[in-house]
């Protein structure tokens, strides 16, 4: 499964706090990034085109963020990292995971994000 949990950043004696997911099965952690970073970036649109996979108005979507690509089917969606290309950069292989399984990922990372903002 997964873990959410706050962490404490520092720069410069300022200190911001954060929520980061980190899953047990260490092939998933490119599902991590893509929650963190490009998901939020992405907001509602992300879970829009992912049901409109789902409801067999599209056959398939694709989507690029600042980390990950995605490649969403009705049955599975392929998350790859875009810095497997830069040279020093730990970059995580792709994953493929069910595509309802990602949905409800995103929709509860942004619960608890939301969250978070308050």
């Amino acid at each position: 499964m997964y873990q959410v949990k706050e962490i404490r950043l520092t720069n410069g004696g300022r200190e911001r706090k954060r929520l980061v997911i980190e899953f047990c099965d260490p092939d998933k952690q490119v599902v991590g990034e893509f929650l963190m970073s490009d998901a939020p970036m992405l907001n509602g649109i992300i879970l829009q085109e992912i049901d409109q996979v789902l409801n067999g108005k599209k056959r398939m979507i694709t989507s690029s963020g600042n980390r990950c690509f995605i490649t969403v089917k009705s049955d599975v969606t392929m998350i790859e990292d875009l810095l497997t290309a830069m040279e020093g950069v730990e970059a995580y292989p792709p994953y493929t995971l069910d595509t309802k399984e990602l949905r409800e990922l995103i929709v509860m990372w942004f619960e608890k994000i939301k969250l978070d903002d308050h």
